[in-house]
């Protein structure tokens, strides 16, 4: 676990932000540098460029100019990688903790010193198509994308982190160097450390991120673009794929944004509601009734607007029957709410959990950097575990009644068959 003083946060003059997370007791560390940047910040002309950008780095930077020297890396015996979000793009790794100036520094390199050279990009714009395909060819993900879209159509929020391939063959070196001189502004950095940390390591840390970072000079960027919900109505929405062995459907409704009070009661009602073989989804949908193999929920929130959604992979014959079963149990717990010994056990999941996540540096940083980026009020494990304490059967009775509206339900899913706009007469609740 943490120590007791879990963090340490310094800000330098230009807006970057650094952060220490002590862990006893484990000899590696973890370092990342977050980008408040994804493809919620580009247009449609452009989009997927996050995600472009975010694979080039690796072919080069000014320090390491080849995608060989990128890799030194697993040299050392690290884990290197990174992701791209909506909102966030991430260069992290994880080495050995008298190595941590090396992965700090490939990082730095990564998010400041792109080389961008064109001979690279037609070659990296064909593998990302080639990702593209993968996941058009991956029905649970196709359906969850789907979902998304049909949520937030014609905003940039609704738009692919991977792109459209017409955005991705119209983009080169110049706009992708274009757009990272836009939006890797100093103020949307966060760099985080975690993992084997002492004060010589904090010295030196401060010291070589003042140098790396907190010399950049920062550039006004634009504005997010706000989404707001006004759903009225049920809505479904297909995608037919021949060759589809299953049906994959994705159910669900509005919900709130990701600094909302709400947050804590809801995390515990998703937890007994529909993740693993305790759930009442997984019990009632799957063991009693037989309908999937596959079956849970879980929450998407953002600045904005948020969303909570069931995943089940069913026979193509059975989409109906799982739809009113899932429609049966939404109802059932509006109606009746959950138990206090649901709540209990719900609870001391949640915290099994995170206790034992607590203990690796990577989880580490991507808990304590995204509160930062995204500028919530930053709590500690132990202090988030004391608020998912206080939540009583009451608490998420009342947001299940708040929430659980027929009009802002939804449903995606993707199968061999042609629409059927029938299915939208069961989503009520």
């Amino acid at each position: 676990m943490t120590t007791p003083n879990p963090y340490e946060k310094i800000v330098f003059p230009n807006g970057c932000r650094l952060l220490f997370v002590p862990i006893l007791g484990v000899e590696s560390m973890a370092t990342a540098v977050m980008v408040g940047v994804g493809s919620r910040y580009e247009t449609t002309k452009i989009n997927g460029i996050s995600h472009f950008l975010e694979h080039m780095v690796f072919k080069g930077t000014q320090m390491y100019p080849t995608t060989d020297d990128v890799n030194f890396i697993e040299r050392l015996g690290g884990l290197q990688n990174a992701y791209t979000d909506i909102d966030v793009t991430c260069y992290h790794n994880k080495v050995l903790g008298e190595d941590w100036q090396a992965g700090l520094e490939i990082n730095k390199e990564l998010a400041l010193h792109p080389r961008l050279e064109e001979k690279y990009v037609d070659k990296e714009r064909d593998v990302i198509i080639e990702e593209m395909k993968k996941y058009e060819d991956e029905p649970a993900a196709k359906v969850g994308e789907t979902f998304h879209q049909m949520l937030y159509p014609n905003t940039r929020l609704g738009m692919k982190i991977i792109g459209e391939e017409q955005s991705l063959r119209d983009s080169n070196a110049q706009t992708l160097q274009t757009y990272h001189d836009t939006w890797y502004q100093p103020e949307r950095m966060v760099i985080i450390l975690a993992g084997k940390i002492d004060d010589a390591v904090k010295a030196k840390a401060k010291q070589v991120v003042d140098a790396w970072f907190g010399t950049l000079q920062p550039k006004k960027t634009g504005d997010m673009e706000q989404v707001t919900d006004d759903q009225k109505t049920p809505n479904v929405v297909f995608v037919t794929k021949k060759d589809a062995k299953q049906a994959h459907m994705n159910v669900g409704l509005r919900i709130f944004n990701r600094s909302s009070e709400d947050r804590f009661a809801w995390n515990v009602f998703n937890l007994l509601f529909g993740v693993s073989f305790t759930s009442r989804l997984f019990k009632e949908i799957r063991e009693k009734k037989g309908l999937c193999y596959t079956i849970r929920s879980s929450s998407d929130t953002f600045d904005d607007v948020g969303y909570w959604s069931i995943y089940a992979g069913v026979a193509t014959d059975k989409v109906g029957e799982a739809t009113a079963g899932i429609m049966k149990e939404l109802q059932k717990v509006k109606q009746e709410g959950v138990t206090e010994e649901e709540v209990i056990i719900a609870i001391k999941r949640l915290k099994t959990m995170l206790a034992f996540r607590a203990e690796d540096p990577e989880f580490a940083t991507e808990w304590y950097g995204r509160q930062e980026l995204y500028h919530l009020p930053m709590l500690s494990l132990t202090e988030y575990m004391k608020r998912i304490e206080m939540v009583t059967k009451d608490d998420i009775n009342m947001l299940i009644k708040k929430y659980f509206v027929t009009e802002t339900l939804n449903l995606a899913v993707v199968w061999n068959r042609p629409e059927d706009k029938s299915l939208v007469e069961l989503l009520n609740i």
